[in-house]
């Protein structure tokens, strides 16, 4: 009697701590990943893959862990003449699932933002629309 109530009593713990759960997402992205500078390596247009991105198309992101960011556009002709045309500041969350809400100062807008973490998280993209997907690397 006392093995038939052991058993029946372990049977409940052994199920609920052998059962895996059929959760496939991925794992959330931990914000740290985020931190740092990054610089537009290429971006894909209508499939074509761009890597020697012009002045003008020059765009660098800076994370930081106070949840602020920093996006510098360029301006100019080639690699000499090519200098800074608008930097916009503003504040960053964390939405999960690879979603972050961008907020420039002074502004009630926002742009919301699915982030992919690439190459062991030295990159990370940013798909736009199905023809236009920008890369970012990090810097060193």
């Amino acid at each position: 009697m006392k093995k038939t109530l052991l058993i029946l009593l372990a049977f409940p713990v052994l199920f609920f701590t052998s059962c895996s759960g059929d959760d496939d997402s991925a794992p959330p992205i931990e914000t740290t990943s985020l931190f740092g500078t990054w610089d537009l390596d290429y971006y894909i247009q209508n499939n074509d893959v761009i890597e020697n991105i012009s002045c003008n198309d020059q765009i660098t992101y800076n994370f930081t862990n106070t949840k602020t960011y920093t996006k510098t556009t360029f301006a100019g002709e080639g690699s000499t003449r090519c200098v800074v045309a608008v930097i916009v500041n503003g504040t960053w969350e964390n939405l999960g699932d690879n979603q972050f809400r961008l907020t420039p100062n002074g502004s009630s807008s926002n742009q919301n933002l699915t982030i992919t973490f690439l190459d062991s998280f030295r990159k990370f993209s940013i798909k736009y629309n199905t023809n236009f997907t920008e890369v970012y690397a990090k810097r060193n």
